[in-house]
């Protein structure tokens, strides 16, 4: 039988395995999305920084008129522009 730190250390290593993709593909998207929405952020919504993503989102649906064509293509891919 396993001592519990080693079933501890096994647990966990398992989790980091299993998050470790995840994690990529989320700071993948988080790059993608600064690249394309970083400039309609600073001209359109910059007054809501440090209020939250929704918050900046919803500024975002309220000017998608205006909003450049890479970060409403990268927002509607990711389901966040309808």
């Amino acid at each position: 039988m396993l001592s519990s730190r080693v079933q501890l250390f096994a647990t966990l290593l398992a989790i980091g395995v299993t998050l470790a993709p995840a994690l990529a593909a989320a700071e993948g998207r988080s790059k993608r999305s600064d690249d394309a929405c970083s400039p309609d952020f600073r001209r359109l919504c910059k007054q809501f920084d440090q209020k939250g993503d929704m918050v900046i989102l919803g500024c975002f649906k309220e000017h998608k008129d205006r909003l450049s064509a890479p970060c409403r293509k990268y927002l509607t891919e990711v389901g966040a522009l309808n």
